[in-house]
């Protein structure tokens, strides 16, 4: 049962729970979605432009929702018949991407057209984690059976995505970050940081191919010159208590290129620098 509501949702603290999804802002507090699906509220996501529109799954597939117009009917996306574990809006809320216990791709809904969009490459095992850069270029997911990480490029129709193995632990990935890039239009490069189930953080730059106003042909944009390629900069091992599950999340600091802060289950929140061989500023 949707309920009305017009608040930005970047502004707000947005808080799911199996029956119900809350609005936390600094006049109000307010009730948003109220699920009547015996199964509950498996997860939720909001689009990142303001338009009040949220993504809503439960035990039976994927609803889009405008909270500000309650009373139209809620879409369910086509395909999304299975429970999903992931959701995340792209930067500019056009597209959600999201899997199923079914299917170990990470799924793409066209927003603007209504259709899946084609597969990534699958994952040996239902993928835990998802991430994307602020211009929506760079798709990271992991699974954990066993460790894998892919990272796709999204300028590219079509390409495949790149394998990418962590030197710095054998652990699986927990979650992922990347840094913010505001006013920065074609980047050549983006930085993100994974956290890991032993408790390691850890920060790296994945390199952008050129990038111009056409596109390169299939065999063009396949080839080395034009496929990403990761660098790592920096780690730290045993941030958080490897027998608690380790980094529970981790984002970059506002303004800063390799400060980041991470959370655990054992309670403690890290304020770290990672790169020039890693520091604890605070926790």
């Amino acid at each position: 049962m949707p309920v009305e509501h017009t608040l930005p949702f970047n502004r707000n603290l947005l808080i799911t729970t199996p029956k119900a999804i809350h609005l936390r802002a600094p006049t109000s507090n307010k009730t948003v979605f109220e699920c009547e699906s015996a199964d509950g509220i498996v997860n939720a996501s909001a689009a990142p432009d303001n338009s009040s529109l949220l993504a809503i799954a439960d035990g039976h597939g994927v609803i889009l929702l405008d909270t500000a117009h309650p009373r139209v009917r809620s879409h369910e996306l086509k395909g999304s018949t299975d429970v999903p574990r992931l959701l995340l809006f792209a930067p500019d809320s056009q597209t959600l991407f999201f899997n199923t216990a079914l299917n170990n791709s990470i799924q793409a809904y066209s927003l603007a057209n209504g259709d899946l969009l084609p597969s990534s490459h699958p994952h040996p095992s239902p993928p835990s984690v998802l991430a994307i850069s602020g211009d929506g270029g760079v798709l990271l997911s992991a699974s954990s059976a066993p460790p894998i990480v892919l990272i796709q490029d999204r300028r590219w129709a079509g390409i495949a995505a790149v394998h990418f193995k962590p030197r710095e632990t054998p652990s699986v990935v927990t979650c992922a970050a990347f840094e913010a890039l505001p006013g920065v239009a074609d980047p050549s490069s983006i930085r993100f940081v994974l956290g890991f189930k032993d408790g390691t953080l850890a920060l790296y730059r994945v390199i952008l191919g050129p990038f111009g106003q056409d596109q390169f042909p299939l065999a063009d944009a396949q080839s080395s010159h034009y496929r990403l390629r990761t660098v790592s900069l920096g780690a730290m091992s045993k941030l958080h208590k490897a027998a608690m599950g380790g980094v529970t999340a981790a984002a970059f600091i506002s303004g800063y290129t390799s400060r980041v802060v991470s959370i655990g289950h054992d309670g403690r929140c890290r304020l770290v620098d990672l790169e020039r061989g890693g520091q604890k500023l605070r926790t």
